[in-house]
């Protein structure tokens, strides 16, 4: 039978400094990554980062000009790293991304069929972003999907409870992180 793994993903210094106070979301997201190690999951880091010089950032793709122009997401920078709040622990397995979806253009699905992973469990930020783009990505590749609907999150909370209620919802399923937490629990 295959595995459950759990996906935690833009929740990097940079991403965090955006959008700013995120203690509450990093208090709620640590414990979640510890009782799916205590659980034996496997916890899946997803971050963006560039080399210098931005080749992997087209002009034509407004969001990789953005961070192009900001100068920020360089491989190596502070930017790029996980908040140690909740750091990768060893044997954890950290991607790198270019692009918007934790799938396109990365190892992700050749790590997850390695792994014999049939469930992912989608934590990030932001919820119009990597989010959406994983979970549409991830169905079409196939995979069972839960979102934990706590553990995602946007700018404008009305974007964030119309993908989770609207979009989400047709092809995930959708639970609070107690939730989850509460049914690795379970004999």
């Amino acid at each position: 039978m295959g595995k459950t793994v759990l996906l935690v993903m833009d929740i990097q210094n940079g991403v965090l400094e955006l959008l700013g106070n995120m203690e509450p979301y990093l208090s709620r997201l640590a414990p979640v990554i510890n009782s799916a190690r205590e659980a034996g999951i496997p916890i899946i880091y997803v971050a963006t980062g560039f080399r210098p010089g931005y080749p992997e950032a087209s002009a034509r793709n407004s969001s990789t000009a953005k961070v192009a122009a900001w100068g920020a997401f360089i491989e190596g920078d502070e930017s790029t790293k996980i908040h140690p709040a909740v750091a990768p622990a060893d044997g954890d397995v950290v991607i790198t991304k270019r692009r918007v979806s934790a799938f396109h253009g990365t190892d992700l699905d050749l790590i997850l069929r390695s792994m014999d992973a049939e469930t992912l469990v989608i934590t990030g930020l932001i919820s119009s972003g990597v989010v959406l783009s994983t979970i549409r990505q991830g169905a079409d590749l196939d995979y069972r999907l839960t979102v934990l609907k706590d553990l995602s999150m946007d700018r404008e909370q009305e974007t964030h409870e119309m993908l989770v209620n609207k979009v989400f919802a047709k092809q995930a399923q959708i639970l609070s992180s107690a939730e989850w937490v509460a049914g690795l629990k379970k004999p």
